[in-house]
């Protein structure tokens, strides 16, 4: 059943949405008549279940007779940051993409020393409107309840302002050098926030990891397999899943 984001709160029993694009995918694409039942979410992030009860053709909108939906939430129970260096354009949509499905509450994108792509400040902005549609996208097919905010902060330097409990960094020379519990003694404390910070294809230069360390962050290797750059980040949240999610009990 889809699910789509609406930027109101919804209240009442009732609603009309005239939100082209949700107009278009439900009554041009999918075709959808009185009766049928979709799923909404709220700017609170509240879940609604939303059944059909009208849809006018002159005025582009639908109405819908509105029900709070109990479904357990499917937003992992840690709000994680994935930060990652800036890749080749196909690779940071895919890494957008895919870490919302995950469940990354923020995605941000940086300048490191060994980037091999660099934004002027003329594309910044259309490039995270790109990469945010691409988020919402991903939340409404994998029926998450938030969309993840996607940020550039340019310097790395910046990420040194991140105000989360557990800072991570993946580093290649961990994994080399065989560390392989750092990443699991750090969360077992069960922290509620966990930024991870990735480098580029590249990796990060020794000197950004002794600033990021200066600043709190703590290096972990993820296993013994070098994974590529826009493959790190997902792993990582997976096993966030596995440990918050799969075996919380």
């Amino acid at each position: 059943m889809e699910q789509y984001f609406v930027s109101k709160k919804v209240e009442g029993n009732s609603l009309s949405i005239s939100d082209k694009e949700i107009y278009k995918h439900l009554a041009t694409v999918l075709r959808h008549k009185a009766g049928d039942v979709i799923y909404l979410v709220d700017q609170d992030n509240d879940l609604f279940q939303a059944t059909v009860t009208q849809i006018d053709t002159n005025n582009k909108c639908i109405q819908f007779s509105i029900e709070k939906s109990n479904k357990p939430s499917t937003e992992l129970p840690v709000d994680v940051t994935v930060a990652c260096s800036l890749s080749k354009k196909d690779k940071i949509e895919w890494i957008t993409q895919k870490a919302t499905e995950l469940g990354a509450k923020k995605i941000i994108f940086f300048d490191s020393q060994y980037s091999i792509m660099h934004w002027k400040s003329n594309v910044i902005e259309k490039k995270l409107t790109r990469l945010q549609e691409i988020a919402k996208n991903a939340a409404q097919q994998s029926k998450r309840r938030l969309i993840p905010e996607v940020v550039y902060l340019g310097d790395i330097s910046k990420l040194n302002n991140s105000d989360v409990e557990l800072k991570l960094i993946a580093y290649e020379e961990s994994a080399k050098e065989g560390e392989t519990s750092i990443l699991a003694q750090s969360l077992s404390k069960s922290p509620k926030s966990i930024i991870c910070a990735f480098g580029p294809e590249g990796g990060f230069s020794s000197e950004e990891v002794s600033e990021l360390k200066n600043h709190e962050f703590v290096s972990i290797g993820l296993g013994p397999r070098i994974m590529r750059a826009e493959t790190a980040p997902m792993y990582f949240l997976s096993v966030l899943s596995y440990k918050y999610e799969l075996n919380s009990k």
